[in-house]
């Protein structure tokens, strides 16, 4: 069983969602320090509905979908919000290659793990895995609790996500790296990072229209 759940935590991970595309995108445009902390705030999220599902809260969620489809709302304005920004950037990066100069990221680090946050408690796929998946995997006769079971589980996966998202992490900084003496090619990364999170709310804005 244990095997099975963990086939099943790093296919969700794997998966190219908005919580991967996002930290690639942050990648690209501004390093693998803001990424690494983007990815910190994405595995709070997860903590998060971690002790929800833990101390039974989840049936709230489960039981009134119009309170669900409101997070989903909140968390795909917040994106839409970025990749607003990162196109303004972007721009702004274009219109100053002439002079060498490329703006560079202004959020701080306490910023980026409360986006973190907020992205990750408001993905669909990450919401259906802790409310759908985890559960089927905690047994009430076990000599643990499920409360305990849950938090164990629940531990195991947010220890997951770094083993699969730094490699993507460290191979878009080196990417990004090689580029940074071009300032024209490091406007057109932060394009593309732009477009990744328009791609995004796209994807999330489908899937609440469903």
């Amino acid at each position: 069983m244990l095997v099975t759940y963990i086939i099943g935590s790093l296919a969700l991970i794997i998966k190219p969602g908005p919580d991967l595309t996002c930290v690639i995108a942050t990648a690209l445009a501004d390093g693998k320090a803001r990424a690494t902390t983007l990815m910190a705030g994405l595995i709070l999220g997860c903590w998060l509905w971690i002790l929800i599902l833990a101390a039974g809260v989840a049936t709230v969620f489960t039981h009134h979908p119009a309170v669900m489809l409101s997070i989903q709302a909140v968390g795909t304005v917040y994106i839409a919000y970025l990749a607003f920004g990162a196109f303004r950037e972007a721009w702004a990066s274009f219109k100053s290659t002439e002079s060498g100069l490329v703006g560079g990221a202004t959020a701080r680090g306490w910023r980026l793990v409360g986006r973190g946050i907020l992205m990750s408690m408001s993905n669909p796929l990450t919401i259906l895995f802790f409310l759908a998946f985890l559960p089927n995997f905690t047994h009430e006769g076990a000599s643990l609790p499920p409360s305990v079971q849950t938090l164990l589980l629940g531990t195991l996966f947010c220890a997951l996500v770094p083993i699969v998202y730094l490699p993507f992490i460290f191979a878009c900084d080196y990417f990004r790296t090689r580029l940074l003496g071009s300032p024209k090619a490091t406007a057109c990364l932060k394009l593309v990072s732009a477009i990744m999170l328009a791609a995004v709310v796209m994807i999330l804005a489908r899937a609440l229209w469903k």
